[in-house]
């Protein structure tokens, strides 16, 4: 019996999504190209603790971290996120942070926007990788990560991380503040190889779905049984059951500004099953392990970045079997307390 039962609204993605302005043919491309996840996410762990994470970034005020593959930089949080799918200009003095795409201005933009601001950053992949590069002495550590220095423009500073698949760098008179914040992502953390990290005993072990998890005593709790909601459908420290007895309604949702700060994750946990949850999450899932007899697979979408960089989405089921049951994961802080719920989730 549903404790509670009311409609969400949510249009961030299916039927009657919000649509952007696309950015040229390459970059729609990257987005394409989803992140492998083969020697990313471990088939078999052991239940020891000792997931390592890193040192942690300095924490700035009022700057806010976007993730990007494996990688993480954090930037002011007033700064435009700019990505593949699409290229936001509010006027010629906005700082950007360009996450998978190279950092320029698409042609065609407004006058006022033809030009890159003073400060810029920007996560990529790494492309090829110089052959014994692991084995040379790194231009720099920073946070626990070896990086190399590459060349780049004036006043711009760029490295290659090869233990992240990417490389960063910054322009300007914040560049070596910026580069000081990079660190893993807690999508990396959460798929990294390693021990299974074990939920700590005070949290509350549930079944729905078919799947059994454990999630912190403090979030709180919801039911409902049809998925519609405004957003990331991620709340802060929620835990959203929902039970897809109805079809989605999607409806026109506030469009998104594209700053640093709205684009931050929070900590929380949706789990939709039901007759119309596949329809309602409408994704793509192509990578798939069997772990303890649980098959996981990730939305072709992860890893990406943008407004969706701080949910994990998959499918869980039984092997061999058709995925009924689907999940959002918020990926807020270093990605430990994600971690923790992400390995305690199996089939029944």
């Amino acid at each position: 019996m549903f404790r509670q039962t009311r409609d969400r609204r949510w249009t961030g993605r299916g039927p009657g999504a919000f649509t952007i302005a696309a950015v040229a043919a390459a970059a729609v491309a990257i987005t394409s190209a989803a992140w492998p996840i083969g020697d990313s996410l471990a088939a078999t762990r052991s239940l020891s603790s000792g997931t390592p994470i890193g040192k942690a970034p300095p924490v700035i005020a009022h700057w806010a971290p976007v993730p990007y593959r494996r990688a993480q930089l954090s930037v002011p949080g007033g700064w435009l996120v700019e990505g593949p799918q699409g290229f936001f200009c509010v006027s010629k003095s906005d700082s950007m942070i360009f996450i998978g795409v190279k950092p320029r201005v698409p042609k065609g933009e407004d006058p006022g926007c033809r030009h890159l601001h003073a400060n810029f950053a920007w996560i990529v992949p790494a492309g090829h990788l110089p052959s014994g590069i692991s084995h040379r002495k790194p231009t720099a550590v920073i946070n626990g990560i070896r990086v190399y220095r590459v060349h780049s423009a004036r006043s711009s500073v760029a490295y290659l991380v090869p233990e992240l698949g990417v490389r960063v760098g910054a322009h300007g008179p914040k560049a070596k503040r910026i580069l000081a914040t990079l660190t893993r992502s807690p999508l990396a953390v959460v798929l990294a190889k390693g021990p299974a990290s074990p939920a700590p005993a005070n949290w509350v072990r549930r079944q729905f779905g078919g799947v059994k998890f454990a999630a912190p005593r403090g979030w709180h709790l919801s039911r409902y049984n049809q998925w519609e909601t405004c957003g990331t459908g991620v709340d802060k420290r929620s835990l959203e059951l929902i039970n897809a007895k109805k079809a989605s309604i999607p409806e026109p949702c506030p469009f998104p500004y594209p700053e640093a700060k709205y684009f931050a994750a929070v900590r929380g946990l949706t789990v939709v099953t039901g007759k119309f949850a596949a329809q309602s999450i409408a994704e793509t899932y192509r990578h798939c392990q069997v772990r303890q007899d649980t098959r996981v697979c990730l939305s072709t979408e992860t890893g990406t970045g943008g407004f969706f960089g701080g949910v994990l989405i998959f499918s869980v089921s039984k092997p061999h079997h058709h995925a009924r049951t689907f999940l959002l994961l918020g990926l807020s802080g270093t990605g430990a307390q994600a971690r923790a719920v992400f390995d305690s989730i199996s089939v029944r």
